[in-house]
């Protein structure tokens, strides 16, 4: 579809909303180069990943944008082509931040009266969205959307207390989108590695725990995926790989913890060139220490006060 204005490539983005979890907006940039605003909705570069987001939903392809809604109505009237097919066709509202009047029925009705085409809500071939907005309405073609594969992993034979749910553990793999290789050097039972494997990445976890090792051999074997699982110390493990992702090891408070974390920092700047840390607490200056720069920090609300922080950092010392 073209824009009339010369949009025809613009893209947009919508994404989940919750103020609380930065990790909405850090994924949504590294898929789409776009970061959403409060309405969930981002400008983006590609939508050609979203596929595998975990709170990216859809991506469209802007066809007309207005003021109003009226004349955004007007706007795909007089711009639909005679040679576009739009048969069997749904259109869907974003309205987060209830800006229109009017109900979801009563605007897809509108669009529905000035496309020549029949509609389907049950089994559309064609979807199309219109976004109410802070910057006016958008009418477009849903050329993209989330496939929501992570979900299978919550039926994984093996879990611990500490295990992330595949949601979040997918949104952290997606912070680095260009690594072809991942490893986990404190895997637990393998909810990153086994994202990482779903994606077709190489996959590598490591623990030095031999149950939790062999939790991950198992969930990823109940599955069908192939991806190196080894029972090591991860402050002198020497695996490579594109990018580090882990959620690193903690009791209740870090700076017990310091001395080992620190090291597992040391080592991970030697395995890869792109890093990715889940901590209690803002470890950037550890991150420093070890090597790393360019360090973004996104922090998420869980349930009863606690807050994870998603760090974000590239390798001086990576080969």
């Amino acid at each position: 579809m073209n824009d009339a204005d010369g949009h025809s490539s613009e893209r947009r983005a919508v994404t989940a909303r919750a103020p609380r979890n930065g990790l909405i907006a850090a994924e949504c940039q590294a898929l789409t180069g776009g970061s959403p605003d409060v309405d969930g909705v981002a400008n983006c570069d590609t939508i050609a990943r979203i596929s595998r987001a975990a709170f990216v939903h859809r991506g469209i392809a802007v066809f007309a944008r207005a003021a109003t809604l009226d004349e955004l109505v007007e706007r795909v009237r007089e711009r639909w082509d005679a040679d576009m097919d739009a048969d069997r066709f749904r259109i869907d509202v974003h309205d987060p931040s209830q800006r229109c009047s009017s109900t979801t029925i009563e605007i897809a009705t509108a669009f529905a009266d000035v496309i020549p085409f029949g509609p389907d809500l049950r089994d559309p071939l064609h979807r199309f969205l219109v976004i109410a907005g802070e910057d006016g309405f958008t009418f477009g073609a849903v050329e993209a959307e989330a496939d929501g594969s992570y979900r299978d992993h919550d039926a994984k034979p093996w879990t611990t207390s500490s295990s992330l749910d595949s949601r979040f553990a997918r949104a952290l793999v997606n912070l680095v989108p260009d690594a072809r290789s991942i490893l986990d050097p404190c895997c637990g039972a393998g909810s990153i590695v086994l994202e990482a494997a779903s994606l077709g990445l190489s996959a590598f976890g490591v623990d030095w725990k031999p149950a939790l090792v062999g939790m991950t051999r198992e969930n990823l074997a109940h599955f069908g995926y192939d991806a190196g699982v080894e029972l090591a110390d991860s402050r002198t493990h020497a695996q490579t790989a594109d990018a580090i992702v882990t959620d690193l090891p903690y009791g209740h408070a870090i700076e017990s913890d310091e001395h080992g974390i620190r090291a597992i920092l040391e080592q991970s700047a030697s395995q890869a060139a792109a890093g990715v840390f889940v901590a209690p607490a803002d470890i950037s200056t550890w991150l420093a220490s070890a090597g790393y720069i360019d360090i973004g920090v996104h922090t998420v609300l869980k349930r009863r006060g606690f807050t994870r922080w998603v760090h974000v950092a590239r390798s001086q010392h990576a080969p």
